[in-house]
């Protein structure tokens, strides 16, 4: 059980500025189910979008290589002690 509602991007009365951050997701991410993360964050639209603009800027708007962005996850693991 969730302690903070999801937000359903086809519940009719959702805040519509969630709906639309969320299915743009959606659609950019190529996923049909949007991540509970996201879900949740949209009870707040205005921070789901900075988040979605924060997470969009770091990940996809940046100067590194794939290589190089696998290399800064994989020294990240490592630096961290995580085994997955």
């Amino acid at each position: 059980m969730t302690r903070i509602p999801l937000v359903d991007s086809n519940d009719p009365t959702a805040d519509p500025v969630a709906v639309e951050v969320l299915r743009s997701v959606s659609r950019h991410r190529n996923r049909t189910v949007d991540p509970n993360v996201y879900r949740a964050m949209a009870n707040h639209p205005d921070a789901l979008r900075a988040l979605v603009d924060f997470g969009t800027a770091v990940y996809f708007e940046n100067s590194l290589t794939p290589a190089q962005r696998e290399l800064a996850y994989l020294t990240a693991s490592v630096t961290n002690d995580c085994h997955y």
